[in-house]
């Protein structure tokens, strides 16, 4: 009877001791929560889990998870924040959480989710739409204090003093401390467009990047999206009376202009990032949900490849979802796109007032949201993710792996 209980210890310690089936174990567990929690047993598992190819290998296989959504309406201040059902150790999370944005009070501003952050930029309207101090939130860590980014610059100190008329705050880095803000300000000079891109340096906004175009009079239509590994920025503009995807490279302070798939008309339609660095650019086209890849050749000419298309219709049928809006062979007028997930791994549509969630790798959808009278129009959804990567315990907290009770 002794022996029993020895030899299975014996046996889950020649499992556990095995540094490749250790990996494999820690692999299989769910959330990044669950991760940490493995990572406090000892040191030798902290290496494991925290190690930068292993954390590769886990968001690979698990993609961090949607927590909730905040609703942007033309008639409700401040936007409310709405928490989607969760496993249990996931609303764990989101109930120790402070997602309510009521202190704020009614004034408008500027939302925007980055990795577990909330970005609030309000602005004085008149007499130069002056850009108040950014707020940056941590909603997983109520106690954590808010930070204050200093004042964005309102003139180029580069080109004679001339004002800028749009500003936009931009973070790169992995999560926890490890971050960079930069400040996205365009102007116009004569006939030229000049788009300065400024760092946060202790404390001090500093030129980080300055390019001119001799385009004239570019206006950013959609929140910019930064792909850190690339330095570059990506936003959409309407130049020569039509769309055009913005293409901004940091290194080289080069602005280019590309034109996106002919199918695609207006502005229905996402851009997304992938994994590896790379854009999407997602829209609906009758009752198919179409995804491109936006790519450069070895001549750096850009293109899209068409990667994925997605039947709705198919997809609203097997959940008891109205079909009725979706009309084969354009764009369908009857739904709207707010937004999309990395990888395009989600969208949430908004068809006849009702706000769906659709989750493109397992093509489920459900309802999330119904607007109401109050709401009058929904502007935009803004979708709260769960941190990645995980915040581990420091070193020094960590027992000796040889001091295992």
């Amino acid at each position: 009877g002794k022996r029993a209980p020895a030899a299975a210890a014996a046996a889950i310690s020649a499992v556990l001791d095995d540094d490749d089936l250790l990996g494999e174990i820690l692999l299989r567990l769910a959330f990044p929560t669950s991760l940490v929690r493995a990572a406090l047993v000892c040191k030798r598992w902290l290496l494991h889990a925290a190690a930068p190819a292993f954390l590769r290998r886990f968001r690979g296989l698990h993609q961090p998870s949607l927590l909730g959504f905040y609703v942007v309406s033309t008639a409700i201040h401040p936007p409310r924040f709405v928490a989607l059902p969760q496993p249990p150790e996931l609303a764990d999370v989101v109930r120790r959480g402070s997602f309510d944005l009521d202190s704020l009070g009614p004034d408008r501003f500027d939302l925007d989710c980055w990795n577990g952050l909330l970005l609030l930029s309000t602005f004085e309207m008149y007499p130069d739409r002056t850009m108040n101090p950014t707020r940056v939130r941590c909603p997983l860590y109520p106690a954590r204090d808010t930070a204050i980014l200093p004042t964005v610059p309102i003139t180029s100190i580069h080109h004679d003093g001339f004002t800028y008329h749009d500003r936009e705050i931009l973070v790169s880095g992995s999560g926890g401390q490890c971050l960079s803000y930069f400040c996205l300000a365009i102007m116009d000079k004569e006939q030229q467009t000049v788009v300065d891109v400024y760092a946060l340096q202790q404390g001090t906004w500093t030129i980080y990047s300055s390019s001119v175009t001799e385009i004239p009079r570019i206006g950013l239509l959609l929140p910019s999206t930064l792909i850190g590994d690339t330095n570059k920025i990506y936003n959409v503009a309407f130049v020569n009376n039509s769309y055009k995807l913005i293409l901004l490279d940091l290194v080289s302070a080069s602005l280019s202009l590309v034109n996106f798939p002919e199918e695609v008309k207006g502005l229905s339609f996402e851009l997304s990032l992938t994994d590896d660095s790379q854009l999407h650019l997602i829209h609906v086209k009758g009752s198919q949900l179409r995804i491109w890849l936006h790519r450069m050749d070895s001549n750096g000419v850009s293109n899209w490849l068409l990667e994925r298309t997605i039947c709705l219709r198919e997809i609203c049928a097997n959940y008891r979802i109205p079909t009725c809006m979706f009309k084969d062979g354009s764009d369908s007028a009857f739904t709207r796109m707010h937004a999309v997930g990395v990888n395009a791994e989600f969208v949430f549509l908004e068809m006849e007032d009702v706000l769906y969630l659709f989750d493109i790798k397992s093509k489920a959808a459900k309802q999330v949201y119904k607007m109401t009278p109050e709401d009058n129009i929904l502007n935009s959804v803004i979708p709260f993710m769960m941190v990645w990567p995980p915040k581990f315990p420091a070193m020094k907290e960590m027992q000796d792996p040889t001091e295992l009770p």
